[in-house]
């Protein structure tokens, strides 16, 4: 099928993308999942999504390790497959120097059909690569503190690892009001932990903290540490109390989409650890 990879542009379909499933280049649209697949009825499945700045993946490593840990977690068996190799086809037929190197593993249903069945259920394994996006509507992120809805507690399942189920994210989304960009949640201990996609961190006297349960393991937070640590910026995790969010001298968001991202709330340490980033992503790149 490899005759038929040709170059994309950002006008195209992001459906019309090539792919990669089960050893096989296909169209984005023909990866599935089946309705009848677990990772879609039952959120069986974990996922990585790697940025790429400049045609370079970045901190390749530290997100596969991740993707090798959540589907550790999970119980999904990974595939003998040369990821590299695979980013390195993929880009080579999308026009886009900005971008998302997505992989996903979920579980298939077994030929029982009996949602019990786990072990004879296959494990399917895909990649593709669609362009990157912004968070917020501007470079600043204007963020709502949602104190309404709860993160899932580490008690029911480790956040730290990469899942699908993104119920009260997506709620808390919902029921943001209007005027701001995104949502922060707390936990059932109303304290301050992360929002859809992205973790936060907050400047108090010159001290960076960030949430250190209930939350996802980010990669750009791991980033940020690195930056601060380089800085002898104190560099805390810690529970965050909506006090301390609310009266911090800074807050600051940590994504794949974004890196270290501005909010309505930073100042010169955030214009500190972006510039330190900016750096990183070529210290810390994979060229494709």
């Amino acid at each position: 099928m490899m005759k038929h990879l040709k170059k994309y542009t950002l006008m195209i379909n992001i459906l019309d993308i090539i792919a990669y499933k089960n050893g096989e280049y296909i169209p984005l649209s023909d990866i599935g999942p089946s309705i009848l697949d677990f990772g879609f009825i039952h959120s069986d499945a974990t996922y990585d999504v790697m940025p790429i700045w400049n045609g370079k993946a970045f901190c390749y490593e530290r997100h596969l390790q991740r993707f090798e840990t959540s589907a550790k977690q999970y119980g999904l068996e990974l595939p003998d497959v040369d990821y590299l190799d695979v980013m390195k086809t993929l880009y080579k037929n999308i026009s886009v120097d900005n971008a998302f190197v997505w992989f996903l593993l979920w579980r298939g249903y077994p030929p029982s059909g009996n949602p019990r069945d786990i072990d004879s259920c296959p494990i399917n394994f895909a990649m593709y690569i669609k362009p990157s996006y912004p968070i917020g509507k501007t470079p600043v992120v204007s963020l709502y503190l949602d104190k309404d809805t709860k993160r899932v507690s580490d008690e029911h399942y480790g956040q730290e690892y990469k899942n699908m189920a993104w119920q009260e994210l997506t709620m808390s989304q919902r029921n943001k009001p209007d005027g701001y960009d995104t949502t922060v949640l707390v936990d059932v201990d109303g304290n301050v932990t992360e929002g859809p996609g992205f973790n936060v961190g907050i400047v108090n006297d010159g001290c960076i903290y960030t949430a250190d349960k209930n939350v996802l393991k980010g990669v750009t937070m791991s980033v940020v540490k690195d930056i601060a640590d380089e800085l002898k910026i104190p560099f805390i995790k810690r529970p965050i109390t909506q006090t301390e969010f609310v009266n911090a001298d800074e807050v600051f968001i940590a994504s794949s989409s974004g890196g270290v991202t501005e909010t309505q709330t930073s100042g010169p340490i955030t214009k500190t650890l972006m510039q330190g980033y900016e750096a990183k992503k070529e210290e810390y790149s994979t060229v494709l």
